[in-house]
């Protein structure tokens, strides 16, 4: 996916997991952030005398529809990226002898999607973003839930991985 090179032309679960839940992680924070910043920047804008009505209309409906865009946008990301690793079961041929190392490095994933999902909430909670991160619903409830919707994809996945064997033979 994100970090394949010229020699390997085979895909790596692992590295993609991590990736997604990096990208997720980052997005998820940076839309809550910019909600903030946006806020500051909205309101120097509406109380600037020099500022046309049209400008403070503009601002202002940009900012309404802000947090319910990028959620959205959060959302169809992560729904995206989880439909393509459960498409790439399929399109990678593996032995059925790689299911014992893929369950003991899909370990590492789950401990880093804690560590994510922990350092999430602790950004979240903080009280400068806290007002802006509870108007991102879809975006609080994927990242406070993380361990069992990486629990919930693995599974998926791992009955894709049968059915696409079973089918094979």
């Amino acid at each position: 996916m994100y970090f394949s090179s010229g020699r390997n032309k085979r895909g790596n679960a692992i590295t993609d997991s991590l990736t997604v839940l990096t990208v997720m992680f980052v997005f998820g924070i940076l839309s809550v952030v910019g909600y903030m910043v946006f806020d500051d920047l909205n309101s120097t804008l509406q109380e600037d005398p020099n500022m046309g009505s049209t400008a403070k209309g503009i601002s202002s409906g940009l900012y309404d529809k802000y947090p319910a865009t990028l959620d959205g946008a959060f959302l169809t990301a992560f729904v995206l990226m989880v439909i393509f690793a459960i498409v790439s079961v399929f399109v990678i041929d593996t032995h059925p002898i790689y299911f014992i190392l893929a369950v003991v490095l899909l370990i590492a994933v789950f401990t880093i999607g804690g560590f994510l999902a922990n350092a999430y909430d602790d950004i979240m909670t903080e009280p400068d973003l806290a007002e802006y991160a509870n108007e991102f619903t879809a975006t609080g409830f994927i990242m406070g839930n993380l361990m069992q919707v990486i629990l919930g994809v693995v599974m998926v996945m791992l009955v894709a991985l049968f059915a696409k064997f079973r089918s094979l033979t």
